[in-house]
């Protein structure tokens, strides 16, 4: 019985510029020629030719192409002939994409004057070389990504399609404030650092028609929870890591931003003169089980008035907390007070963490710089793959890759250690802190702490465990302030 000849598609492809044939351009019937040449001789049918004219091989998205792909895909053909290899695709990683589709089908791609086979032992070395050669492509698409955005950052333009609520573009596409959406935005942070719901919100920004930037005309909660995470508002055009200071006005001052960030929605205007009394609702929670302590109303038994109190549910969806944590307001809250205003005053305090954070900062960045610049330099070398050959060259990307990663790591670990507010309280206005109002006071300390841990005591009365025994106060960035011991 004689043997059935394989099968295979023949696409062409042919490129033109304002109606003029290109430099490279080899007219259908010269491809159409090679491709049934080459299957004569190799026992191959082409069942189907697909033709595309003015299509460019940098587009992976040609319809008739992708139709090719298709039908192997669905096993109705056995592959793909192209008269040279640059009519199937001009970029490597498309053409490494497109063969690993075929491969996966089954299929095979062919190009005649190429001599190449992908079902061939060369066939598969050459897909291996052109696997190198479309990372090494890729690598330098995202440098060439990674310098365009840094240099539009470094002119303070906001890299995005929509332009953030509160603010409209210029000619030179830096960001301005637009009122009266700016001052609402502003008005925003201010509720929710006091504890206002992202429901609340959203309720807010839609009565005074201040709408998303995409142009819906309602605010869900998870956008309105990414407006008031927005680091725009800062000031700062980013993209990334990269990141300009004081590249537009500025919508918030650091201290509201931050404030607004703590926040838990605990604190709320509506729940009366008991909650508004409570400095650290949102922060302060429990060591037995780390949820979010909650906060009531307690009844003195000699004046019958009542006081709020921290306490801990006990139940939650992830079991029992063993120990349930509960504090009386007005005591950790003096407590938390009298240790953060103690470590802005005293040496080596705040001041000096945040200063030490800075130069770590400083370090991790230029490390990081000096990791990507040695990467660049090896990879970009145009003579170290031939020098060094594969193997070799893969082995001293993947180091080079691996330093980068760790640079960034440190990078990530020193932004978040340096993230304690960069303008501290001055001593006037520390000096000032009993005449400021409840809500002044749960700002600023919301902006400079992440949270207020409480461990629960065994006595009662006088037995209690002291105040400060019980509880660790962590500023932004993880950093634990050390208990400064009462003058």
């Amino acid at each position: 019985m004689p043997k059935q000849p394989q099968t295979a598609d023949g696409y062409i492809r042919v490129s033109r510029r304002a109606g003029r044939e290109g430099e490279s351009f080899i007219s259908p019937e010269v491809q159409r020629q090679k491709i049934a040449g080459w299957a004569e001789l190799h026992d191959v049918e082409i069942v189907r030719w697909f033709e595309e004219i003015d299509q460019s091989g940098a587009k992976l998205e040609r319809p008739l192409f992708q139709e090719a792909l298709a039908r192997c895909e669905r096993g109705e053909t056995g592959g793909i002939v192209v008269a040279r290899l640059d009519r199937f695709a001009r970029s490597a990683v498309d053409a490494l994409e497109s063969i690993k589709r075929l491969n996966a089908a089954g299929a095979r791609l062919v190009s005649v004057e190429d001599n190449f086979d992908g079902s061939t032992p060369m066939g598969r070395f050459a897909i291996g070389i052109l696997s190198l050669i479309a990372e090494l492509e890729l690598e330098r698409i995202r440098e060439n990504w990674q310098t365009a955005k840094r240099e539009a950052v470094g002119r303070g333009v906001h890299i995005s399609g929509h332009v953030p609520t509160g603010y409209k573009r210029d000619e030179s596409g830096r960001l301005k404030r637009d009122e009266p959406a700016a001052s609402i935005i502003a008005e925003a942070f201010r509720k929710r650092a006091l504890g206002v719901s992202w429901t609340g919100l959203a309720t807010f920004l839609e009565k005074n028609k201040v709408y998303p930037a995409s142009g819906n005309k309602h605010w869900s909660k998870s956008a309105v929870a990414k407006l008031i995470g927005n680091p725009v508002y800062l000031g700062q055009a980013r993209s990334g890591d990269v990141v300009k200071e004081h590249a537009h006005e500025p919508i918030v001052t650091r201290a509201e931003f931050d404030a607004a960030q703590g926040s838990r929605t605990l604190l709320r205007p509506r729940d009366g003169s008991l909650a508004a009394q409570a400095l650290l609702g949102g922060l302060i929670r429990c060591a037995g089980c780390g949820h979010t302590l909650k906060i009531a109303g307690h009844v003195t038994p000699s004046t019958q008035g009542r006081y709020p109190f921290y306490y801990c549910v006990g139940r939650y969806a992830t079991g029992l907390c063993p120990d349930r944590a509960t504090i009386r307001a007005e005591t950790v809250d003096r407590y938390v007070e009298q240790q953060v205003l103690a470590a802005l005053n005293a040496e080596g305090g705040l001041v000096a963490e945040a200063r030490a954070a800075s130069d770590q900062l400083d370090h991790a960045t230029r490390a990081v710089t000096d990791a990507e610049h040695e990467l660049d330099l090896f990879v970009l070398d145009p003579k170290l793959l031939t020098l060094l050959g594969e193997r070799k060259f893969r082995e001293g990307v993947e180091v080079r890759q691996r330093a980068l990663d760790d640079a960034r790591a440190k990078l990530a670990e020193a932004r978040s250690q340096a993230a304690v507010i960069a303008d501290l309280p001055s001593g006037d206005l520390i000096k000032a802190w009993p005449t400021l109002s409840i809500p002044d006071r749960r700002r600023l300390l919301h902006g400079l702490l992440a949270q207020v841990i409480l461990t629960r005591s065994p006595g009662r009365g006088n037995k209690a465990t002291p105040v400060g025994e019980r509880t660790q106060i962590i500023l932004r960035g993880n950093v634990v302030l050390v208990p400064i011991p009462a003058a």
